[in-house]
């Protein structure tokens, strides 16, 4: 059996702040502890006609070392052995985690999930299931699946670089995403309920500005809140709200403003009503971000093509209709009286459901086989990823 000793160093030679290249793979130092033959003639083809077809999942196949491992099966290199798992352990990290380091994802706060690859490795040798086992690290969404089948035919460079870092992004996500949960993709300007991989549920949103984007994350939503009070954050009192309680009490009164003051300075709530920023609906999902779904009172904006105008919360159409969705049929009899008096009272879900909050500038077009439908990046966030991108 190949030894776990030996194979977490091959992870460790491969480990780097950057796209590891063929010339990387040729270079990294191998362990002092020679290991025993492992990998059939089978299995390296396998692995070779995988890394072929790594470029129909937008990636550089080059970047496996293909044309190195085939020059050492044709000579018999003593190193064969090694130089397979280098390529075959680089190719599993970028199919379960991605390709781009950390310093590529911008705003991408969404964690992979873990996968151990040694032992991975391993028992893909032992069934001689290379070529199934690394498919299987692959998203298995029906959105990563309809962006890979529209790169081949994409129509022009840059919409085939934009499916490509969007394959990616993609690959950073967890697996599986879930039976039942909320998708809000902010260069879209949509929020999604999908149940079974199927969407059966569409809200348009509005985001942050670009100045101040809406982070990328996963929350649960534990709840819904009817009629909500508004704590205004501090960066939102210090550049305007703190400025109206000090100087127009009377308009500070008139818009629900309640100021205290503490030991961090001027603290404000907004009351509920029809002025409060929250609107009348509020989706509690605690989160690192202070971010949240909700209300506006503000509902001309949904009109707008471009719908970035928030200091990063995600404002919702029609949120009651989705708060009684997510409710149970008691559950949303009494929200509708709360809702109705003008009450605050805040509603737990019977169960959580996930949220994930992402960015994504293609998205295939589940109505259209190979369609592809492409948005504005509004927060700047493919060109970092595209200039690092490469073999």
């Amino acid at each position: 059996m190949r030894s776990l000793f030996y194979l977490a160093a091959v992870l460790a030679a491969l480990a780097g702040p950057t796209f590891a290249s063929a010339a990387q793979l040729e270079s990294a130092a191998l362990p002092a502890m020679a290991a025993p033959a492992h990998w059939s003639s089978g299995d390296l083809d396998a692995l070779l006609q995988e890394i072929d077809r790594s470029a129909r999942e937008g990636l550089h196949s080059e970047r496996y070392g293909a044309a190195e491992l085939r020059q050492a099966m044709a000579r018999g290199a003593r190193d064969l052995d090694a130089r397979a798992d280098r390529s075959a352990l680089l190719l599993a990290q970028d199919y379960a985690t991605g390709s781009a380091p950390s310093s590529a994802r911008k705003g991408w706060g969404i964690a992979t999930d873990p996968i151990d690859l040694g032992p991975w490795l391993q028992d893909a040798l032992d069934r001689h299931d290379i070529g199934g086992a690394l498919q299987r690290l692959l998203p298995q969404a029906p959105g990563y699946a309809g962006l890979r089948a529209a790169l081949p035919a994409c129509d022009t460079p840059a919409h085939c670089a934009t499916i490509k870092l969007n394959l990616e992004r993609w690959r950073w996500l967890p697996r599986p995403l879930g039976y039942h949960y909320l998708w809000v993709n902010t260069a879209a300007y949509q929020l999604d309920l999908v149940e079974n991989d199927r969407v059966i549920d569409t809200h348009r949103v509005i985001v942050g500005k670009p100045a101040t984007p809406t982070p990328v994350f996963a929350a649960l939503v534990t709840g819904v809140t009817a009629n909500p009070w508004w704590n205004v954050p501090r960066n939102i009192v210090a550049e305007s709200v703190g400025a109206t309680v000090r100087n127009r009490p009377a308009e500070a009164a008139r818009l629900g403003y309640v100021a205290t003051r503490g030991a961090g300075g001027l603290q404000v709530r907004q009351r509920p009503g029809p002025l409060n920023a929250l609107g009348q609906v509020k989706f509690e999902l605690p989160n690192p971000y202070s971010v949240f779904i909700h209300d506006t009172p503000s509902r001309a904006l949904f009109d707008k093509e471009v719908r970035a105008f928030s200091h990063g919360c995600i404002r919702t159409q029609d949120p009651a209709r989705l708060a009684r969705t997510l409710l149970s049929a008691e559950g949303a009899r009494s929200f509708d009286q709360y809702l109705a008096a003008g009450t605050n009272h805040t509603i737990a879900l019977d169960k959580p459901v996930p949220v994930y909050i992402v960015y994504f500038t293609a998205v295939a077009n589940a109505a259209t086989p190979g369609g592809v439908d492409y948005f504005d990046d509004v927060y700047r966030r493919d060109p970092p990823l595209a200039a690092l991108e490469g073999p």
